[in-house]
């Protein structure tokens, strides 16, 4: 009986022949384009081979081109500048004064306005402000008086005097005030020497004391001083800006 068992080959299921079948041939579709193979498996199939072949990798080319189309609009449609970037230095005005002053010039203008009031001396605010001032970013500055007149020796400011409207420095011009500026024209190659406050003395700033607006912001800085940067981009805004502070 032992004998008879041991040569009698096992009985499979068709089920087990098919997977043996399957497992020992060559796939049906190999070698062929996903097209090929959509097009000839049964209907019942489609939508999981759309799903894995066709959908996922589409999906993740939108998504690249999306991103792609966004960086390229930044790049060359950047965020407008606001109508006028003012910097308030070394708490010129008390935490949360700037904005209300922001708020209410930019009701009156019509137009987006800073009032950035980050601007310590005694931290990174000078190397900040020297920054903006140089890419052309800031149109009024607002500091102490000390602050300023080292400000004015950089030769960041413009005179009043010749910028200001006629009519409009008739009214203002008595709150002027004069600093040196910046002259290296007598400057040798000596290492001490600098052209900072080597300039003449102009009216660079206005004591912000008289100004009625500035006046009624409570704990505002009463020695502080108000200046047109020497290269804003948005002189007349810068104007209007300081008429409406001494209106």
């Amino acid at each position: 009986i032992g004998g008879r068992m041991e040569g009698k080959q096992p009985k499979l299921t068709p089920e087990q022949r098919e997977a043996i079948d399957t497992l020992s041939s060559t796939p049906q579709y190999q070698g062929e384009s996903k097209i090929k193979i959509f097009m000839k498996i049964p209907a019942k199939d489609k939508a999981a081979y759309s799903r894995t072949h066709f959908l996922v990798p589409l999906l993740a080319a939108v998504i690249v081109i999306a991103l792609g189309t966004f960086v390229i609009v930044r790049l060359v449609s950047p965020v407008p500048r606001p109508a006028l970037y003012a910097a308030a230095v070394s708490g010129s005005t008390p935490m949360g004064e700037a904005d209300k002053l922001k708020d209410d010039y930019a009701k009156k203008l019509g137009k987006d306005v800073i009032i950035d009031d980050y601007f310590d001396m005694n931290k990174d605010g000078l190397s900040k402000l020297q920054t903006m001032i140089g890419n052309e970013q800031i149109d009024v500055v607002i500091a102490p008086h000390d602050v300023f007149a080292k400000l004015a020796s950089f030769g960041y400011f413009d005179n009043l005097k010749t910028t200001l409207p006629a009519a409009e420095y008739a009214k203002v011009g008595k709150y002027a005030m004069a600093f040196h500026g910046f002259d290296d024209s007598r400057v040798t190659d000596a290492i001490d020497e600098s052209g900072s406050g080597q300039g003449k003395s102009e009216p660079y700033g206005l004591l912000l004391e008289h100004a009625p607006r500035w006046d009624r912001i409570e704990g505002a800085d009463d020695d502080a001083l108000v200046g047109i940067a020497a290269n804003t981009q948005q002189l007349d805004t810068a104007k209007n800006f300081i008429q409406y502070l001494y209106n």
